[in-house]
């Protein structure tokens, strides 16, 4: 079962058997501080995934128009799968989500097809984008899932 959070996710599970540690208490509440943060991250990236998935494969053509013109609908696909799971991902603050759900997918995908370099600089490119156009707060969540996709992009 699905909770906002990983941390109660794994409790919910063994709830019969522990309490929340103190460590997983200071998690929550640091979760709960930045949770108006978050949903303000989660509703920019949905109001905006278009307009960041444009903008950014406009600056990828300048590098790679040949892949552009062979993947567009492929690439445009995949950054707005990247751009939903990055925002659910930062509503409920899991890397672990993001990753276990969308990254080995992605990296499978971007290695069938030989692009994983263009990929990766793909999404650099949409961290700028979302740094342009997001507020650095919400910018700054996003981030570690933007570089999660490059690393796995890169090693895969």
């Amino acid at each position: 079962m699905l909770t906002i959070n990983r941390t109660l996710d794994e409790k919910m599970i063994a709830v019969d058997r522990v309490y929340l540690t103190d460590t997983d208490l200071v998690n929550l509440e640091r979760f709960a501080n930045s949770f108006s943060v978050r949903v303000k991250t989660y509703n920019l990236l949905r109001d905006r995934a278009e307009e960041i998935t444009i903008r950014t494969l406009k600056l990828l053509a300048q590098q790679y128009p040949e892949l552009l013109q062979k993947h567009l609908q492929r690439c445009k696909y995949d950054m707005a799968n990247v751009i939903r799971y990055a925002s659910l991902a930062a509503l409920r603050d899991d890397e672990v989500f993001f990753s276990e759900t969308l990254m080995d997918w992605l990296a499978n995908i971007i290695n069938s097809y030989q692009v994983a370099k263009e990929c990766s600089t793909a999404y650099r490119l949409m961290q700028s984008v979302i740094d342009e156009m997001l507020p650095a707060e919400c910018a700054a969540i996003v981030k570690p899932y933007t570089e999660m996709a490059i690393s796995a992009l890169l090693h895969a």
